[in-house]
């Protein structure tokens, strides 16, 4: 029965009257259909309940499910991050014992390349010190390199670099001698660059020509460079050089040929000059002068100038 059908019964007994409803009726049906309807709330309720439970279920598992995968990627992190701290705590540990230890300190010199100048004497001039700091002195190697073509005038060029843990490799290359300098008769080596050096020869090398009377350092080095410039065939043919200059021409030389001609020319006019003599020298009868000066003519040593060499010199200049 429900609160107001109750009222209405109390108000009904104060009256004395009778209710026209039946109160059991009432109360069973209303009792029936709130029974239906506790019972239909009961029956709704779990339906209710069940879905969040189900998810938290879910929910639940998943995170289950994905715990060992992140204590795996965890565990690579800092696998991966303790190993980059041992290597380079490691690698620092390496560079100290290396720089403390003797393979970081020079051990040993070698030399390459060099002919005529001794091994011993590039190191000793390269200043490089064996069981001191490989790589201060690497560094500065050209430096080194330097000190080495200053000190020996045959070197041209001088290249260090390492060969091995704890070892130096010197390449030289060295100037030729093209020429010997001859004074009082002590012959001294002249390079290509046209320098003399003052080492001493007894005995002139063969293939060589011999410079005499020159005494301008300047005028052999403008006569080198003139000589390197002439053809293999025509170098091999020079055996002499004498320096013999007028008061009116300072570059004047003569050239004592091995086919026993002599050439007057100007050193700066060498290489154009020369070109002709193989063709001059054919037209001669007899071992002579060829005078390069001033045109190009020819005549015998113990005559005077002709005048069909002169004539036959105009030819080849044309």
């Amino acid at each position: 029965m429900t609160p107001w059908q109750k009222e209405n019964l109390e108000y009904l007994k104060t009256q004395g009257d009778q209710p026209s409803w039946n109160p059991s009726v009432v109360s069973d049906d209303t009792e029936e259909s709130e029974d239906e309807k506790e019972a239909e709330s009961i029956e709704e309720i779990p339906s209710e309940d069940s879905e969040p439970e189900e998810k938290q279920q879910k929910t639940y598992e998943s995170f289950a499910d994905r715990l060992p995968n992140i204590k795996k990627v965890r565990n690579t992190r800092l696998y991966r991050r303790l190993t980059l701290i041992v290597s380079v705590f490691l690698i620092a540990i390496l560079i100290v014992l290396y720089f403390v230890s003797p393979l970081s300190k020079l051990g040993n010199i070698g030399v390459t390349g060099n002919k005529s100048v001794d091994s011993q004497s590039v190191i000793t001039q390269s200043k490089l010190e064996k069981g001191t700091s490989l790589w201060e002195q690497f560094g500065d190697r050209k430096i080194y390199e330097e000190k080495i073509k200053r000190q020996l005038p045959r070197v041209k060029k001088a290249t260090i670099s390492l060969n091995g843990i704890n070892s130096f490799n010197i390449k030289i290359e060295e100037y030729k001698v093209v020429a010997l300098e001859s004074v009082g008769g002590i012959y001294h080596p002249i390079l290509e660059n046209g320098k003399i050096l003052p080492e001493e020869m007894k005995a002139p090398a063969s293939g060589m020509p011999v410079f005499q009377n020159f005494k301008d350092q300047e005028i052999i080095r403008n006569l080198i460079n003139s000589y390197n410039k002439l053809p293999e065939e025509t170098k091999q043919n020079i055996s002499e050089i004498r320096y013999a200059p007028s008061n009116a021409n300072k570059e004047l030389i003569n050239l004592h040929m091995k086919d026993a001609n002599e050439v007057i020319v100007n050193i700066s006019q060498l290489e154009q000059k020369m070109a002709y003599y193989g063709k001059v020298a054919s037209q001669m009868e007899d071992p002579g002068i060829i005078d390069m000066e001033v045109g190009i003519f020819s005549y015998p040593f113990n005559n005077g100038e002709t005048e069909d060499s002169t004539e036959e010199t105009s030819e080849v200049l044309e």
